[in-house]
């Protein structure tokens, strides 16, 4: 260590001392640098004298914060995208609490710095939602409860961190009126500032609100900046007042980023080849009816129908969607299925909002937000085979649909559909309805009866 070094480390341990930190505390690490500080809490980058190695040091005041029930599991949490627990230390005064020095530059930084691209920010953002999966997964769950750009690390390999882990404590009742509220302005719900008691939703809300900052530069929202509409409808749906209808759980916004990623330029390309195809074929306003006549065989030359679906397995696909999902729609086994009646079951049985389940396309087939299906079918539409196996595997993950890089050409099919038919061909879904066409009620349960023991882990 060099005498400038040396006397700098002198000075600021002198400083320190003088304000009451314990004395283990001082005596086996050096403080670098204050990297924040608020009322009855300072931060600090530390180095070890012995060793060198470095840390970060949180320093309460016993007078205004207290340990709370969850503190224990805090420190033994055991994830490589989380800072260690390295030591505490206590006097009458002061906590201290060390946790692993993590290289890199917060979020807050790098967006000072420049601009983020979409992807880039959805990237970042599934690696946050992998932690907090992670953290609301413990038994008891842990809340962070301050979800912030200042809170979240990157490193020079692009790996994201979660820090400040230990806000998650509790302020004394009979503090100073501001110390009631914990988190940070913003970011925090309105739940914590006493409208109700927190749980995970608390940390959707924060993440909802670090989307939108990524996004737009701004925490609150401005109707005059246009966000690409999937990532708006998931920020406005963690964003929500009241918890009861936010997301339920992280797996699920994870779930919607994925399938938000427009993955720019490849599905530019397959949308303009598309809508050349459709224009050129004359074939647009014919709908999905026009394209199987016109272009797509579903069988393979060596493979001969049985156009006749067995009964006494669609029998049981019935009872089975009568059994877990408490519903008779599909009892009138050798009814029509129409896009009405499947409509009706996205909402009635798979809770889907009615405006997105009964949205009409009135441009050319493509994924969107706004609506379900991509065709502008009114309700008396029949529904054939591969449109409700493609509905079913939309249903349980709609980035499987969405995807279309393993398509190698465009023979005028619609790609959600080919991507599903090779996923369900893949996986057994729809395997008991043979029918080429236009399919009833019992055969449409049997592939969504399908559908569910596949995603639900009942099937190999």
């Amino acid at each position: 260590m060099s005498d400038m070094t040396s006397k700098l480390s002198s000075i600021i341990e002198t400083t320190f001392s003088q304000y009451g930190y314990p004395e283990a505390f001082l005596a086996e690490y050096d403080q670098m640098e204050c990297l924040a500080s608020r009322a009855g809490r300072e931060t600090f980058l530390c180095r070890k004298k012995d060793s060198g190695d470095m840390a970060v040091a949180k320093c309460f005041e016993n007078a205004v914060y207290e340990p709370n029930a969850q503190e224990s599991a805090i420190r033994n949490i055991d994830h490589p995208r989380i800072p260690h627990f390295v030591k505490e230390y206590r006097n009458e005064q002061y906590t201290c609490i060390l946790r692993e020095y993590v290289s890199g530059e917060t979020l807050s930084e790098i967006a000072r710095e420049r601009e983020l691209g979409q992807e880039e920010i959805i990237g970042i953002c599934e690696q946050l939602a992998d932690i907090l999966i992670f953290l609301h997964g413990l038994n008891p769950p842990i809340i962070h409860r301050d979800v912030k750009p200042e809170n979240v690390i990157i490193d020079s390999d692009g790996k994201v961190y979660l820090i400040d882990l230990d806000i998650a404590r509790i302020y004394k009742e009979g503090a100073d009126s501001d110390t009631v509220f914990y988190g940070t302005r913003g970011y925090a719900p309105p739940e914590q500032y006493g409208f109700a008691q927190t749980d995970a939703r608390a940390d959707i809300y924060s993440f909802g609100v670090l989307l939108r900052f990524l996004l737009t530069g701004s925490i609150r929202e401005n109707k005059n900046v246009r966000v690409y509409e999937p990532l708006q409808r998931i920020i406005g749906k963690c964003t929500v007042f009241s918890p009861e209808k936010r997301y339920a759980d992280m797996k699920t916004v994870k779930k919607d980023l994925m399938s938000a990623n427009p993955k720019a330029q490849l599905f530019r390309r397959i949308r303009l080849g598309l809508v050349a195809a459709v224009i050129c074929a004359a074939a647009l306003f014919a709908g999905l009816k026009a394209y199987q006549k016109a272009t797509y065989n579903p069988f393979t030359s060596d493979h001969v129908p049985a156009y006749q679906s067995d009964d006494e397995k669609i029998g049981q696909a019935v009872e089975y969607m009568r059994e877990h999902f408490d519903t008779d729609l599909f009892d009138d086994i050798d009814g029509q299925a129409t896009a009405g009646f499947l409509r009706e079951v996205f909402i009635d049985v798979y809770g889907l909002d009615p405006d997105y389940a009964r949205g009409i396309n009135t441009d050319i087939p493509r994924e969107s937000e706004e609506f379900f299906l991509p065709w502008g079918w009114d309700d008396a539409q029949t529904m054939d085979r591969d449109v409700v196996i493609y509905a079913a595997i939309k249903l349980y993950d709609p980035a499987i649909v969405a995807d279309w890089s393993s398509l190698s050409d465009d023979n005028g099919y619609y790609p959600g559909v080919r991507v599903a038919l090779t996923y369900a061909e893949k996986h057994g879904i729809g395997q008991d309805v043979n029918r080429p066409g236009d399919i009833t009620k019992g055969e449409a349960a049997s592939i969504l009866a399908d559908a569910d023991r596949v995603f639900g882990g009942e099937s190999d």
